[in-house]
């Protein structure tokens, strides 16, 4: 560790060994003679300009930032979508490592310890511990500092219940901290070789300085219908080479055309999952909803009370039209079914299907929520407590709360909060298993009072028998098999109730479309040559097969592919739609020597723009429009300018007067205006640079 060089007691870290079966897949790939996309050397997860991260360098890291994630924000890092943003982020974070290192080494850059110690303890905190720790960001940096020169993190976090100080998240930031400075550095390096000019200084300083107004009529560009413009080859062309830049791929991507079947349950599996509900009515109606939802369901019970507007659809009709106790007939349910909770799951369910009933536990008219201080005390010092809080001295420390956010409370803690009144003070303990535990709360506020239900939902997932799969498996693979190649396919598909579909894919996806987690999928992809046709593959809820359309795109994205031309062309139609309005509504005006004329005549009204200045780029109420601003500048008081085809408007102004806001002209200080400009985008623009012209082989698909 950087920082920390000069502590004696420093921990080993410590590297895990490969597993028996990583060694045996190693040696399968290693006498495997295929020649395919996945070539070269086999343990290399990516190269940037021929230096290259081996698997297990890259998987320590990744390792270490899932265990971050997962202590500092409690990440479920076995989420596919958090997995995959790891993923990408050490991805990036050894393309910036590999790239920054570089050119410090060029330059004779460096980043000291003596630096990074200084920016995680001293006087000059890093803003990564600031994003990180907000306020506290100096204290925590010291903390960090003593448990690694004592190695006392264990006892610290039992101590302060602080699960997250670790070493391990203390390489990571201390990393991110490292890797900051360098680009701090690098970027200030940059600025510093851009020498401001006169001319520069004052160009910025007329900006400041003088304000103009103006009046002006328009019309969107998304007011015109697409049929009344065209876009030709040319014309995607000629924007395309115009930012040639934006279309420069780092990864490799390639055209597909995929069959998509959805595995939906047949009417026995819907059948079956109903059958289950009606045997658990007679229990679920007059048992203790608990177990029987705890045992059986596939929503949890909350035992709390929430505001009837909570609920939705089917469920919300139930509880406002019943009193406690009663008890639904089972439903059926398609799609996520924690949104009758007003709520969402984390996973796609978009292919979900549910039986679903609920019985209504309780009803009450209460608060919806409550200001509430809960104070830790001891034995000794409950009732001087007590006296405190109920002063005020701890006012303003309450936090307003919801009976769904206590539902983790002690059960008579929770009673006693639910009964208190606002401005009441109360003393509470309790055994928590393994101590007694004293405290002093206080309700400080609370809303008007709602009609509020507790709610048990008992829900069961129909999932595809394995019987409808076979059924599903044996109609698909009897299509392919009739039709074994991508034209068959696609003249045929629709006849058999199939549809083939067009996709483009790069060698980081991990969807196809609506497709996810087809990770098996895309190797195949990358894999085959052009005119494959995959086996059946079984991801995301779908029966998949995949054709291969296009060959390997490599570098710039290529025109012919569909959907970077469907892009292209929405980028144009703007411009050609602007053009339209100019050529036809804003030209057949009768009276283009007024505003008004203008506005009478489109059916626009007239609009007010103040306070505007050169250096603005964007207006108030008509966005991003420098040609509308450069106009009005360039233009003398009283003018009508007009029609002007800006980025999504086509707009007529009448300028007004400008304003000399009566700033001292300071050359030196402008100067360093230009510079502070310069040094904000020199960072972000060289790192881009860098990225463009770097030699970058991103082998994940290998291993991820």
């Amino acid at each position: 560790m950087a920082v920390f060089q000069s502590i004696q007691k420093h921990p080993a870290l410590l590297l895990s060994v490969l597993g028996g079966g990583l060694v045996l897949m190693i040696i399968m790939f290693g006498f495997d003679d295929y020649n395919g996309f996945f070539q070269g050397d086999r343990d290399t997860v990516m190269d940037v300009n021929g230096k290259k991260v081996s698997y297990a360098q890259y998987e320590t890291e990744r390792q270490r930032q899932a265990d971050f994630f997962q202590s500092f924000y409690g990440q479920d890092v076995n989420k596919a979508e958090i997995s995959h943003q790891i993923n990408n982020q050490v991805y990036s974070q050894f393309v910036q490592d590999i790239l920054l290192d570089e050119q410090f080494k060029q330059v004779g850059l460096s980043v000291s310890d003596a630096e990074v110690n200084e920016l995680a303890q001293g006087s000059h905190i890093s803003p990564v511990l600031t994003q990180i720790f907000g306020q506290n960001a100096q204290t925590y940096g010291r903390t960090f500092a003593k448990l690694v020169s004592e190695n006392g993190f264990e006892e610290f976090q039992q101590q302060y219940n602080a699960p997250y100080m670790t070493l391990n998240n203390w390489l990571v930031i201390e990393h991110q901290i490292k890797s900051t400075r360098k680009a701090q550095k690098y970027g200030a390096l940059l600025a510093a070789a851009i020498q401001p000019n006169k001319l520069e200084a004052e160009d910025i300083f007329k900006g400041e300085n003088t304000d103009i107004a103006f009046s002006y009529v328009r019309k969107r560009a998304s007011e015109v219908a697409d049929s009344l413009v065209s876009v030709s080859n040319s014309d995607l062309k000629a924007y395309y080479e115009n930012h040639k830049e934006n279309f420069k791929q780092s990864q490799e991507s390639r055209e597909i055309a995929y069959i998509a079947v959805p595995l939906r349950p047949s009417e026995d599996d819907r059948n079956k999952i109903l059958g289950n509900l009606q045997n658990a009515l007679p229990e679920f109606t007059n048992g203790d909803v608990k177990e029987v939802v705890a045992a059986n369901s596939s929503v949890g019970y909350v035992d709390a009370f929430l505001n009837d507007n909570t609920f939705r659809g089917e469920l919300k009709e139930f509880v406002d039209g019943n009193a406690a106790g009663a008890v639904s007939e089972p439903k059926i349910y398609s799609g996520d079914i924690l949104a009758l909770l007003g709520e969402q799951s984390e996973n796609d369910e978009s292919l979900s299907e549910y039986y679903w009933m609920a019985r209504i536990v309780a009803k009450q008219t209460a608060p919806d929520s409550i200001k509430l201080v809960v104070a830790g005390a001891t034995k000794e010092n409950q009732d001087s407590l007590f006296a405190e809080v109920k002063k005020g001295s701890q006012d303003s420390l309450a936090q307003w709360t919801t009976s769904l956010s206590t539902v983790n409370f002690e059960a008579g803690l929770r009673e006693k909060i639910a009964s208190a009144k606002k401005g009441e003070t109360f003393k509470y303990s309790f055994n928590n298993g393994q101590q007694d535990v004293y405290l002093v709360a206080k309700v400080v506020d609370e809303t008007q009072k709602v009609a509020q239900s507790k709610v048990a939902i008992y829900a069961e997932k129909i999932n595809p028998s394995s019987k409808t799969r076979r059924i599903e498996y044996g109609r698909l693979n009897e299509f392919v098999i009739e039709n074994p190649t991508i034209q068959q396919m696609q003249d045929s598909a629709l006849a058999k109730g199939f549809r083939f579909l067009n996709a483009n894919v790069t060698t980081n996806s991990y969807n196809i479309n609506q497709v996810k987690e087809c990770r098996d999928a895309i190797r195949f992809v990358f894999d085959g040559k052009k005119g494959d046709v995959s086996e059946i593959f079984e991801d995301g809820g779908y029966l998949l097969v995949v054709g291969i359309t296009g060959e390997i795109e490599h570098g710039y994205a290529s025109l012919d592919n569909e959907n970077l031309a469907n892009y292209l062309r929405m980028q144009v139609m703007p411009e050609k739609k602007v053009a339209y309005l100019a050529k036809n509504d804003f030209a057949n005006v009768a009276d283009k020597s007024s505003l008004e004329g203008y506005s009478t005549a489109l059916g626009s009204g007239i609009q007010e723009a103040t306070r505007v200045n050169f250096n603005m780029n964007s207006i108030s109420g008509l966005g991003i429009e420098p040609k509308v601003i450069g106009e009005a500048f360039k233009n003398a008081e009283g003018s009508i300018v007009g029609p002007i085809e800006g980025n999504s408007n086509t707009v007529v102004i009448k300028v007004g007067a400008k304003t000399d806001k009566g700033l001292t002209y300071n050359e030196e200080e402008y100067k360093s205006k230009v510079t502070a400009n310069a040094y904000r985008n020199a960072a972000g623009l060289a790192n881009q640079q860098l990225s463009n012209a770097a030699d970058i082989q991103d082998n994940r698909i290998r291993f991820y």
